[in-house]
């Protein structure tokens, strides 16, 4: 897929020093973001995944606000991964910019961001107020659901990247 009107933006991304950088004089930085992604995205879908199924109604002698508690290790990991993310991006702007498990990835985060938006500003209180054994609510249930899928989609089409480039490389 190629996408000319991208093109101008590909190529100042493509001409900054720190692109070069990256790109030129940095060997070791591309496997070392592979592995800190990797390590972001354990912390990212275990945490998060495990106050998601709290959600969905499982573990239910566990409080929610105790499986809350593990939402900043998903923040970091979600931290982890927008910069090496960034870096992949800038680094390899053709790879990224038009291609469409890129932007699917994208939509995704979009959605698991807003969901947990919509959480934090509308249902937390309420939610974290509920005993360890009391039943989940539909929209807890719902909340739980669109961020497991949502979080998964993200994994997915991370995944796929290689697979979905319009530019293959040989060696993928």
């Amino acid at each position: 897929m190629t996408i000319p009107a991208l093109d101008p933006f590909i190529d100042f991304i493509r001409s900054t020093r720190l692109s070069e950088l990256f790109r030129n004089q940095v060997a070791w930085l591309w496997p070392l973001c592979e592995s800190l992604h990797f390590v972001g995205l354990s912390l990212l879908i275990g945490a998060a995944g495990f106050f998601d199924l709290r959600l969905l109604g499982f573990m239910k002698g566990v409080p929610l606000r105790s499986a809350k508690r593990f939402v900043p290790w998903a923040m970091a990991g979600f931290a982890v991964n927008l910069l090496t993310g960034l870096i992949f991006f800038i680094s390899q702007p053709q790879q990224y910019a038009t291609n469409l498990a890129m932007w699917l990835k994208v939509l995704f985060l979009l959605v698991a961001g807003i969901n947990a938006m919509l959480f934090e500003t509308s249902y937390s209180d309420r939610l974290m107020a509920l005993g360890p054994d009391a039943e989940m609510p539909f929209s807890a249930k719902v909340i739980g659901a669109v961020s497991l899928i949502a979080w998964f989609a993200v994994l997915y089409f991370g995944r796929m990247l290689p697979y979905l480039d319009p530019n293959p490389r040989s060696g993928v």
